[in-house]
């Protein structure tokens, strides 16, 4: 991977990064809304809408998610094959590693249904932490984590297809593989191209599709009573540990036995350290992940739970991959 970047990326990492942060602000927002006096009316006001936010607005970010993954395979790392191999591999290693976890914790239980919720990564909260490191970040690693979680993304947009179909109403069929498919057959040429196309949409996406989908569905309602229990129940630790342990170890470790094997190369200007620093920060997961659990459990505690285990390991995820890559990352752009 190169550490040249072009203008359309640079436009990508700082609107994902400023996204990130919205997304944080979102999601603080409809937790302090959810356990407020006023939580009664927060979810009133927002009841009727989730559905058209869930599986209306959502087609708009799964379109864009489509157009990603399809520049990669255009004009992106997923061309040449020995480039794409490193964060294609880690991808994989980080999807499976968390889901075989959580599956330890919760097979035969109710929550077992959930093993696919710690596999994505959300790009904007990862990459809102990469920005807070600035120019000690070097740009093959922005790159590596970018590219990994669009595989990631389209891993997970798989399994869902797979797996979880029986869940899924033909609206949000449409509102998830309908807009990856017409992400890759809408023309695309002189007259608009497919980089003009996501920078139209991409700030649609980042500052109102995403928080709003934060608002809907992060709110949490802490029962003081009885979080002790819920924090101890295996669907939350199950989560955490998958998230913040399942992603920086199958991550790392993929990547690592790839390169050793010789079916993929480590750029010159990263390291092993960098990449676990960013496969830390990949245990970040909150968007894709509440779709897929909203899919599995119809609400309920287990929904709790999950919604505790993704909001605990993004804390923790942030940490540790940051402090990693402040030790090890010096690089200037």
């Amino acid at each position: 991977m190169s550490g040249l970047i072009t203008n359309a990326l640079r436009r990508f990492f700082a609107l994902e990064s400023a996204g990130g942060f919205v997304l944080v602000i979102a999601a603080s927002f409809a937790l302090i809304m959810a356990n407020s006096p006023f939580s009664h009316q927060y979810e009133n006001f927002l009841k009727p809408a989730h559905g058209f936010i869930n599986e209306g607005l959502m087609s708009i970010f799964f379109f864009l998610v489509g157009l990603e993954i399809r520049r990669e395979f255009v004009q992106g790392e997923f061309q040449n094959r020995k480039a794409a191999a490193l964060p294609v591999i880690a991808a994989l290693g980080g999807m499976v590693t968390p889901a075989l976890i959580y599956l330890l914790f919760n097979a035969g239980r109710s929550g077992a249904n959930g093993w696919a919720v710690p596999m994505p990564t959300d790009i904007a909260l990862a990459l809102g932490a990469l920005a807070l490191l600035g120019s000690r970040i070097d740009t093959s690693l922005k790159i590596f984590l970018l590219t990994l979680a669009i595989a990631d993304d389209l891993g997970s947009i798989i399994v869902l297809a797979i797996f979880y179909s029986d869940g899924l109403s033909f609206i949000k069929i449409a509102a998830t593989i309908g807009a990856i498919v017409l992400a890759w057959i809408i023309p695309t040429g002189k007259t608009i191209s497919l980089d003009a196309l996501i920078q139209a949409i991409h700030p649609w996406a980042t500052f109102v599709v995403i928080p709003l989908f934060a608002l809907a569905n992060v709110g949490l309602r802490i029962d003081f009573n009885s979080l002790p229990d819920l924090i101890t129940s295996p669907v939350t630790y199950g989560i955490i540990i998958s998230r913040v342990v399942g992603k920086l170890v199958g991550i790392t470790l993929f990547a690592w036995i790839s390169v050793r094997i010789g079916i993929a190369q480590l750029p010159n200007s990263l390291t092993f350290k960098e990449i676990s620093g960013a496969a830390a920060l990949a245990g970040m997961g909150l968007t894709v992940s509440l779709f897929i659990a909203d899919l599995a459990f119809a609400g309920g505690e287990v929904l709790n739970g999950i919604k505790l285990g993704l909001i605990v390991s993004a804390f923790i995820s942030a940490l540790i991959g940051l402090s990693i890559l402040r030790k090890y990352s010096s690089a200037q752009d």
